[in-house]
């Protein structure tokens, strides 16, 4: 399966849906579309996030350590983080 980046806008921020694998392929090209959008609020849409790489769980950490709010995040990549940040005495 491929990865698939959605944008939607409302009056209070700009969500962005990841569908697919996320994979340190990818992070590239969506970092540079997201940070585009930081002249306001931004939310990440994790529902149809199927598989995150080391990496991509790594980016999703920071966004999230930043302010991005991570909505419909899948149980195992809220555990992942979780675990992730216990490790790194966050």
């Amino acid at each position: 399966m491929t990865f698939r980046l959605s944008r939607v806008v409302s009056a209070t921020r700009v969500t962005f849906g990841f569908s697919g694998e996320l994979t340190r392929n990818e992070l590239t090209e969506i970092t540079a579309l997201i940070e585009g959008e930081r002249s306001g609020p931004i939310a990440f849409d994790l529902a149809d996030l199927t598989m995150a790489s080391r990496e991509a769980i790594a980016y999703l950490r920071q966004a999230a350590a930043d302010g991005t709010p991570l909505v419909n995040c899948p149980a195992y990549i809220g555990r992942w983080i979780e675990a992730e940040d216990e490790r790194n005495g966050a």
